[in-house]
């Protein structure tokens, strides 16, 4: 198959013209359609149907967009509370070097999911049997950074030399890893702002992007063990809480901090690529880095 060329730059102009075509591809009409978010995807709900649409930024990501799509088909039959795909439209479709995927729109009402909340959701992630027939990928802890480093033709050199040593550097750490949890699936970005609270109460699962065959450690210091010991996010019943809920205190794990450390690092790279977008996104980058360089905790970031 040949390959679609990978388009350069990730602009919203960019992501609405591929939902402009995909829209158009499946029947649907992209008229008034707002922009959610504009990150690792974009995502645009809507006006005519109750659709999220979902862009890749690149063409290349097309495995992975499959891989959600079948992720996403298994926890709906398996009844798991999750969000899911819109039925009859075309799924992990290329438009204009950009994969395209459609979910139902879910209305958020109620206490934002906290992280014990995370932590509930992550034990019934991991309990949840995988069928044998969906194959997942090795999970790399370190996936995509390199290709984020790679584009960044904005950012100060000293900065990208600084980051692809730490990334060389954690990868001889983390191969040095005893895991303490069996191995199995993985959500790979669990934390709390992946889940969303129905009106009826009920949480739910969201964003398969980053789902993988790897180490239950990393969901649960995404889940809370960075929050808490990482950024001081937490108080330490709250933490006793999570701890409880999933049944694992991974700051006790001598493995802890190197997790803790390659984390950081694909949030920082993560917000790299954004920083053109505004003077905040650049200034909370060049605070990361600069962190970085110091393991003092807890880290002073702000969230984006």
């Amino acid at each position: 198959m040949t390959k679609t060329p990978t388009p350069q730059g990730f602009r919203e102009q960019d992501a609405y013209r591929a939902l402009v075509a995909a829209c158009e591809h499946a029947g649907l009409d992209s008229r008034g359609a707002a922009l959610i978010r504009l990150g690792e995807n974009a995502l645009y709900r809507l006006a005519s149907a109750p659709v999220v649409v979902r862009i890749a930024r690149s063409a290349d990501l097309l495995p992975d967009v499959r891989k959600e799509v079948g992720v996403a088909r298994w926890l709906e039959e398996a009844d798991f509370p999750s969000v899911r795909l819109f039925p009859d439209c075309p799924q992990a479709t290329v438009h204009d070097g950009r994969v395209v995927t459609f979910w139902r729109y879910e209305v958020s009402e109620g206490p934002a999911p906290g992280f014990t909340d995370a932590a509930v959701m992550l034990r019934k992630l991991h309990d949840v049997v995988k069928p044998t027939d969906l194959l997942l990928p090795l999970f790399d802890p370190l996936a995509r950074v390199e290709d984020r480093l790679d584009s960044a033709t904005t950012v100060a050199e000293e900065d990208i030399a600084f980051l692809r040593q730490r990334v060389k550097d954690l990868y001889a750490e983390y191969s040095r890893l005893d895991f303490a949890l069996p191995a199995g699936h993985i959500h790979g970005d669990g934390h709390k702002n992946n889940l969303l609270r129905r009106p009826d109460g009920e949480v739910i699962l969201l964003d398969f992007e980053a789902f993988a065959w790897g180490p239950r450690e990393w969901d649960v210091c995404t889940g809370f063990g960075l929050p808490f010991r990482g950024f001081g996010w937490m108080l330490p019943e709250e933490y006793a809480q999570a701890v409880e809920a999933y049944g694992f205190d991974i700051t006790e794990w001598p493995g802890f901090h190197t997790i803790r450390r390659i984390r950081e690092v694909t949030m920082t790279t993560w917000l790299m690529q954004n920083v053109d977008h505004s003077p905040e996104a650049r200034a909370e980058f060049e605070r990361r880095v600069a962190s970085l360089r110091h393991d003092e905790l807890p880290r002073v970031w702000q969230p984006f």
